[in-house]
């Protein structure tokens, strides 16, 4: 595809349409959309999952977190986009450079959210350049759409813990008499609807596109893109282009509403039908964050088919004379999907082999597919959606003997880091941020960092990433029953090295005031990567404990598959 083409044709359209410039997100609707490309994408070849740009006459800017930074180069022509690195570079500073008084800049109502709106806002009139909100990107119409068939489908109670009605009741309890709340995450409106996609998005996501109303009286309504295959009397259900006509037909309550996660276009409709305003204060994310002891057991038993499904690729990986990394990420799905609860992968594997490591969210289907043959390091970070469970998982392995010495430094020193994080003993309802530099410290010692977080929950047939966000600047806070992932990692110019397991919160046998890990997937680590002497006795005990109960875990069900319980045996043995 000519992704310069592409974007010379958004220019002429904005040249006919008066627009001097346009702030272009990933997607101009909802970000799980069926699309083959995201909007960044189709105009720049930048095939990464987050990022935001902004397209004037003469400049194109893309800004990208850390993750993405050596991806974006390479995927766009340094001629033409000028990388930046967020969020150092947001879209404030980004509009800045590009804006003139005078000037007009459009933007998407239903991408960009209500707090970027009014900081845009406030920025126009201080520049004096005209705001124009549209309800889509002007994309070009060549834009590839892989038509959905899905369908909106209700979760089984029994895999929920609780009834819906339930869940409801616990979001209107927050609201006072005359007062409603519009729910615009889509994770929290998984899981507080109990409502998931019938086939997976092309991201692999099973949420669906979607807002609600909640009155504190009243049936809540949910405005989605599908249609309910399921009868229920807990919610009504209409298309999302009827929320305005809804608005409109409604008694003016006071509408909670989360600035920073709802998009626009509904404020937007809000505010002309004279409806109050009040800023969302309360983190219904918690909600999804802790599990109930019904979703801790379905997590459980998804994380040990996937840990199962990961000793199998890897296997195969590594006694393979030649593969390449989309077949390695198709036998892993096809194990998966063995299993009679298994849905998916819950996004698109990341299966990289030698320099492709070292970009962060490699994607083999977008980036190449490289032949795997010979010696070399593999990182494989996948995951899976069960009827009841979701997960994510990130090994690294290194095909052949002998591993350079480098190789071996780097991932020794990021598996200190999963076993100090994995080891941890910290208060309950210790903010993310603290923690996350329990996993830094091993690597900051070395003299490394990454430009990215420890880790993020894991919804229960939901979304892979979900709060609570362990980062340097999380604000979320840990307490028991949650689950998360720990995935340190160091990325160096030639390749990158990443681990990653799930682990439960749960109260400390010591102090019930604090909070400890119980690791919830069993998949060995690579023994020849790993250098005894940079552990200490702790971690060595650590580590071969963790692989004792990986080998009694699995041997008895791989005991018929010689090649897969060699592999097994070999990489459990004591160091």
């Amino acid at each position: 595809m000519d992704y310069n083409s592409n974007l010379r044709k958004l220019r002429a359209n904005l040249k006919e349409l008066e627009i001097n410039s346009i702030i272009v997100s990933m997607s101009s609707s909802f970000s799980n959309s069926d699309d083959n490309f995201s909007d960044i994408r189709f105009i720049s070849g930048f095939s990464g999952s987050n990022g935001r740009a902004i397209v004037s006459e003469e400049k194109a800017i893309l800004s990208v977190d850390g993750r993405y930074t050596k991806q974006a180069k390479e995927q766009t022509d340094n001629s033409v986009w000028k990388i930046e690195s967020y969020p150092e570079v947001d879209v404030v500073k980004m509009m800045t450079d590009v804006l003139k008084k005078g000037k007009t800049l459009a933007v998407s109502s239903f991408s960009v959210t209500y707090k970027t709106y009014l900081s845009i806002l406030e920025l126009s009139r201080k520049i004096g350049f005209k705001l124009l909100a549209l309800r889509v990107h002007p994309i070009l119409e060549e834009k590839p759409i892989i038509k959905s068939t899905a369908s909106l489908v209700l979760m089984n109670e029994k895999y929920m813990g609780e009834t819906i009605k339930d869940r409801i009741n616990r979001i209107k309890e927050t609201l006072k008499d005359n007062e409603a709340t519009l729910l615009a995450d889509k994770v929290t409106i998984g899981w507080t609807f109990g409502i998931r996609r019938s086939e997976l998005a092309s991201d692999k996501s099973v949420l669906v596109n979607c807002v609600a109303f909640i009155p504190k009286i009243g049936v809540p309504v949910l405005f989605c893109d599908l249609s309910l295959k399921d009868k229920t009397s807990d919610f009504e259900i209409r298309s999302l282009d009827e929320f305005e006509e809804y608005i409109k037909a409604s008694a003016k309550l006071t509408v909670n509403l989360d600035y920073k996660n709802t998009p626009a276009y509904f404020a937007l409709i809000l505010e002309n039908n004279k409806f109050e305003i009040k800023p969302f204060v309360r983190e219904y994310g918690s909600f999804e964050a802790v599990k109930n002891e019904t979703e801790i057991e379905n997590q459980k038993v998804g994380a040990n088919l996937t840990s199962l499904a990961f000793i199998e690729t890897l296997a195969f990986l590594e006694n393979a004379k030649k593969t390449s990394e989309v077949e390695v990420a198709k036998f892993f799905e096809n194990k998966i999907m063995e299993n009679k609860n298994g849905i998916g992968l819950s996004f698109t594997a990341i299966s990289a082999f030698e320099k492709n490591t070292s970009i962060v969210h490699y994607n083999p289907l977008a980036c190449g597919n490289k032949e795997i043959f010979g010696k070399g390091l593999f990182l494989f970070d996948a995951g899976a959606h069960f009827n009841n469970a979701t997960t994510d998982m990130t090994r690294i392995i290194y095909r052949g003997e002998n591993p350079p010495e480098e190789y071996k430094l780097i991932y020794s020193i990021v598996l200190k880091s999963l076993i100090m994080f994995s080891a941890a003993r910290f208060p309950n309802d210790s903010f993310a941020a603290c923690i996350d530099s329990i996993a830094r410290y091993p690597v900051w010692k070395a003299g490394y960092d990454y430009a990215f977080g420890t880790g993020h929950g894991v919804g229960c047939f939901g979304n892979v990433h979900e709060h609570p966000r362990i980062s340097k600047s999380s604000q979320d806070k840990i307490t028991k029953n949650m689950i998360l992932t720990v995935e340190p990692g160091i990325y160096c110019e030639s390749f990158g090295i990443r681990l990653e397991n799930m682990l439960l919160t749960k109260s400390s046998s010591e102090n019930p005031r604090f909070i400890q890990f119980e690791t919830l997937n069993f998949i060995p680590f690579c023994r020849k990567l790993i250098k005894k002497e940079t552990l200490d006795n702790t971690e060595i005990d650590w580590l071969n404990n963790y692989h004792n109960q990986v080998f009694e875990k699995f041997k008895d069900k791989l005991n018929a598959d010689q090649i897969t319980f060699n592999w097994l045996k070999e990489n459990t043995k004591e160091i």
